[in-house]
């Protein structure tokens, strides 16, 4: 009996630990923050293109493109400056594939063709036939 409450508490432990380890919340003080301007210099010397900066659980949180191109998130302590966490998008994890976008051949036309539908709604010169009840 003893074993299982010294395992269950050791887990318990264990697990505490990798909660606190887990955190990236930035605890810094409002009057120790360094300006937005000085984080969009920062990111810009890094080569990011900053598309927005705002402020999360403590941190900046910076959006963009990074030097490679890639869309990324950063979480950036206001004191240091240091990066807290940073995630990438990577270009292969759209759910949808590459988005095929339709094209008309011309304003007015019903398809590729020209011709519109064989649908009595788009004879020419009359009102659509339509019921609102």
């Amino acid at each position: 009996m003893t074993k299982h409450i010294a395992a269950a508490a050791l887990f318990l432990v264990a697990a505490g630990t990798g909660m606190a380890m887990a955190d990236d919340d930035c605890h810094v003080p409002m009057n120790q923050w360094q300006p937005r301007e000085a984080v969009q210099k920062m990111a810009e010397t890094r080569g990011w293109q900053v598309s927005r900066i705002k402020i999360d659980d403590g941190c900046y949180q910076v959006r963009g493109l990074d030097e490679t191109g890639q869309a990324f998130k950063a979480k950036i302590d206001p004191e240091t400056f240091s990066v807290v966490n940073m995630k990438r998008k990577d270009r292969r994890d759209d759910d949808d594939g590459p988005r095929e976008r339709r094209q008309s051949s011309g304003p007015g036309t019903g398809g590729p063709s020209g011709t519109l539908p064989a649908d009595k709604l788009f004879e020419t010169g009359k009102p659509p036939k339509s019921v609102v009840k």
